[in-house]
């Protein structure tokens, strides 16, 4: 990268107390070089000496600044400042500590790092930026080669050279209140918010509107699309709002896989995972409206959390499905187990319904059975038994319709499941079979034994339901005089020859 404007000087062999050891870029504020302290012990730092065509007049007025705002930052994300002054021939210089890392771009694709660790390293770089934002400080120049990791896998926020003190930003005179100067050099075209651009006063969210194009970046592998400085709210080049699964599905197959490869999964699974709350996440960051972003690096990193944890963002609606869902996946063993006593009590309500219903079925099947066969019974031992009563010779007959329908009540008799209407019904029934073998002429023992078989198993079904039924009641009143006539019938029985 070259400066905006020819800076030819003969690089000093030491600074301070720091020697120069090599030269490490050149950025739009200056130089930046390694140096290591020559005496007591060893620290190596990084040496920027600031352009002198950029600061003719207010050099030592930026510098201070500078220094100032540095040394008010002390967060382990945030680089320290050290030393501050000017050379022999009146090159301004800033010494901070030397950050042995890469920039977060290039360190997370360098280590394949997944989606999960990539928002982790952002949520650190939040802490940061919101350190900076609660001491009225905003970093304007937010970009990849300024966020540094470390081997250990920590950020590092570094420069600070546009910064400004927010107190500052409500002045009178916008030229003087504001770090927009309209410079090139003063910040990252690729970066910059739309406000920054424009010249507008910058807040908190300008800083935010960067670190969403670095997140977007880091996410999604879309790189920010260049602009002229100066461009207006309106300008389309940097794709607010952004539908970001949707610009990765319209590149080539082969860019798709260098993306997902660099993020250690899929294509498929890279959109999956944009998709839904990342993409609402990305899309609030880049909103044109400073009004309509996150209002502070505290929001944005409390969304990641959630995110991570699995809970429901805030950034857009959700209904109460997912909400159940995100809290399975919270509560996995929980959630399991749940599962399976839900899973139970269906199997349980099922088979009580089953159950239910096959009984009721059942038992309409032992009504309509019982139906017909009382019809049949009536048939046999009544208008049968009748019709042949009283002729010659139908005494055969007449016990021959009686046997069949005592089998045919025996067979209904054996059946379970039988509710009380069936057993007040079959006990009727033997109540009816009892009289007709008593009324039989002549009467033989055989006769005798078949009432008193009939009234005991009335009298069975009888101790089986409720006594206080009135039916039950009444058919068990009529019980003790069919006794009685059985035990005279008994004693006027005809001997068997």
């Amino acid at each position: 990268m070259e400066p905006s404007a020819p800076f030819n000087f003969t690089t000093p062999q030491a600074i301070g107390p720091f020697r120069i050891v090599r030269l490490l870029g050149v950025g739009g504020m200056g130089v930046v070089y390694l140096g290591e302290r020559i005496e007591q012990f060893t620290q190596q730092v990084a040496i920027k000496i600031l352009h002198p065509h950029l600061f003719p007049a207010t050099a030592e007025e930026k510098l201070e600044r500078e220094g100032q705002l540095l040394a008010a930052l002390e967060h382990p994300g945030i680089v320290r400042l050290l030393d501050l002054g000017a050379t022999e021939k009146g090159l301004r210089y800033i010494v901070m500590d030397y950050v042995n890392g890469a920039p977060i771009d290039v360190y997370c694709d360098d280590h394949r790092l997944p989606l999960r660790r990539r928002i982790e390293i952002l949520i650190d770089v939040c802490e940061a930026v919101e350190h900076a934002h609660r001491h009225l400080v905003v970093h304007a120049d937010l970009k990849p080669e300024n966020i540094l990791v470390t081997a250990d896998g920590k950020p590092m926020l570094v420069d600070f050279g546009v910064a400004a003190i927010l107190s500052q930003l409500g002045a009178s005179d916008p030229r003087s209140s504001t770090v927009a100067l309209h410079g090139e050099s003063e910040y990252t075209a690729f970066y910059a918010s739309p406000e920054q651009r424009s010249g507008d006063r910058l807040t908190v969210a300008s800083d935010l509107y960067s670190l969403g194009l670095i997140a977007q970046s880091l996410l999604t592998g879309l790189k920010p699309e260049p602009l002229p400085i100066g461009a207006l709210h309106s300008s389309p080049g940097i794709m607010p709002p952004l539908a970001a699964s949707k610009k990765l599905r319209g590149l080539n197959h082969d860019t798709l896989e260098r993306l997902a490869a660099h993020r250690s999964t899929t294509p498929q699974a890279l959109f999956a995972a944009i998709h839904g709350d990342l993409e609402a996440i990305l899309n609030k960051a880049l909103r044109l409206d400073p009004r309509e972003r996150f209002q502070s690096a505290q929001e944005w990193h409390d969304e990641f959390e959630r995110y991570l944890l699995g809970y429901t963002i805030l950034t857009r609606p959700v209904s109460w499905v997912t909400r159940i869902w995100k809290w399975m996946l919270r509560n996995r063993l929980a959630a399991a187990l749940g599962c399976v006593f839900l899973l139970a009590l269906l199997f349980s309500i099922v088979g009580v319904v089953r159950q239910a219903t096959e009984a009721a079925r059942k038992r309409q099947i032992a009504q309509t059975r019982l139906h017909d066969l009382v019809r049949l019974t009536d048939l046999l031992a009544g208008e049968l038994y009748e019709s042949v009563h009283g002729l010659q010779g139908s005494e055969a007959a007449q016990a021959a319709l009686l046997n069949s329908a005592h089998q045919t009540i025996d067979k209904l008799a054996v059946e379970e499941d039988r509710d009380a209407q069936l057993e007040l019904e079959l006990a009727r029934e033997y109540e009816k079979l009892a009289r007709l073998e008593l009324s039989r002429t002549p009467l033989t023992p055989e006769a005798v034994r078949q009432s008193s078989d009939d009234l005991a198993k009335e009298s069975n079904i009888l101790q089986r339901v409720d006594s206080k039924d009135p039916e039950a009641a009444r058919i068990a009143g009529r019980l003790p005089e069919l006794m009685r006539l059985r035990d005279a019938a008994a004693r006027k029985q005809i001997p068997q020859s």
